[in-house]
């Protein structure tokens, strides 16, 4: 009785254990499955991120080799195995605009400055599509520009800036949105270092396009003194100059330049105008009495010839043998009533006269500067000295103001 009491409890105590050893296998078994799903669902993840970065990575090759429509199969690949990733889908919209798909590249690029306003790449992507636009988009362009030079660059944001505010001014220039170009290329000119002298000279050239002819000038001059020869300085200095009417000091430059240089049409021009002017000019500082009254009735001389020769042209000689008599009939237009103007103080105006009476010049000059304006008004713009004698009485009628 007393035996059959106590191995009982031995056995429910065994089953007891088998129970728990069971139950703690169970639980074992339970926590290696979950470690296993766990760990077989991140190698499936990294699988894909590494099959999505594969996909990227081929996508940056092919663009880079010029073959967009490919890299936009790569990026929309890329993406298939990493939605989401922002940093594809900026790259995908540049494939898009790369392959003239700019409403889906403006879609993506839009979403993506949603979340990252103040990013330099997007809105720059954003302001060379609006910029391929044309004028109707340059609102959007401004914006979207001033955003990207202003924006957030992760790498090198100086230099960044620099080229978006380069591109920028080609933008407004090449629209020739003037007004707009010339805040910004100041800001182009004030953000270069004095030492990097392509940078500067990248800062004249804009500036000589704009117009803005005295920064040029002085851009140009800066420029000189580190390198007096370089020919792409002194043509632009020499044009700057011209265009302010600084016809002698263009001739300078003009001269220091090389022969082959010289030759381009638009400089060969200038040249010539310039050495014109500056040899016709009675006016020039520092001339004798003789020297001036020696050009006074040269410039004399051409005037007539031009204005002569233009109112024949156009029937408005009055009849005779004679260029325009001193008396007889009344001349009928401007043209002609300054020959005859000029007609009847000729006898005054000789080289001798205008030696032993140097106060005559300046009347002269002033017959010579109205044939010249009258001519250009009946027979259009001249050439040659008469062109020079026009900018002669140009200058000097700005000048007096």
């Amino acid at each position: 009785m007393s035996s059959s009491t106590s191995i009982a409890p031995q056995g429910a105590e065994s089953r007891k254990y088998s129970r728990e050893i069971v139950l703690l296998i169970t639980l074992l078994l339970l926590l290696l499955s979950a470690v296993f799903t766990a760990f077989a669902a991140r190698m499936y993840h990294k699988k894909y991120h590494v099959l999505g970065d594969e996909w990227f990575a081929r996508g940056e090759q092919d663009f880079h080799a010029g073959n967009a429509t490919a890299a936009l199969r790569d990026y929309r690949n890329a993406l298939l195995y990493s939605p989401g990733n922002t940093n594809f889908e900026f790259h995908l919209a540049r494939a898009l605009a790369a392959t003239g798909r700019d409403e889906e590249a403006r879609a993506y690029l839009l979403s993506l400055l949603s979340e990252s306003p103040g990013s330099g790449p997007i809105n720059l992507e954003l302001a060379k599509l609006a910029a391929r636009a044309g004028t109707k988009a340059m609102p959007d362009a401004l914006r979207y520009y001033h955003a990207a030079i202003y924006g957030v660059w992760d790498t090198d944001p100086i230099g960044m800036r620099w080229q978006i505010r380069k591109e920028f001014c080609e933008y407004l220039l090449s629209h020739n949105a003037i007004r707009q170009a010339e805040a910004e290329i100041i800001a182009l000119g004030d953000n270069t270092s004095p030492e990097d002298i392509p940078g500067q000279l990248v800062a004249a050239d804009m500036l000589l396009r704009a117009r803005m002819w005295n920064r040029a000038l002085q851009q140009y001059q800066a420029l000189l003194k580190h390198d007096p020869h370089d020919p792409d300085v002194l043509a632009g200095a020499a044009t700057a100059a011209f265009q302010l009417s600084q016809y002698s000091l263009a001739q300078q430059y003009f001269e220091r330049l090389p022969r082959e240089r010289l030759e381009a049409a638009d400089l060969a021009q200038m040249h010539e105008v310039s050495k014109s002017v500056v040899s016709l000019n009675p006016f020039a500082p520092g001339l004798s009495t003789n020297e001036s009254a020696k050009r006074t009735a040269e410039a004399l001389a051409i005037a007539v010839a031009h204005a002569t020769d233009c109112a024949k042209q156009h029937g408005l000689q009055p009849a005779g043998n004679a260029p325009v008599p001193a008396s007889g009939p009344t001349p009928t237009s401007p043209l002609t009533a300054a020959l005859a103007a000029t007609n009847r103080s000729a006898k005054d105006w000789t080289e001798r006269n205008l030696r032993r009476f140097p106060d005559r010049v300046e009347p002269a000059m002033q017959s010579v500067f109205d044939l010249e304006n009258e001519a250009a008004e009946v027979c259009g713009e001249p050439k040659g000295g008469d062109y020079a004698l026009l900018l002669i009485g140009r200058n000097r009628g700005s000048n007096s103001r």
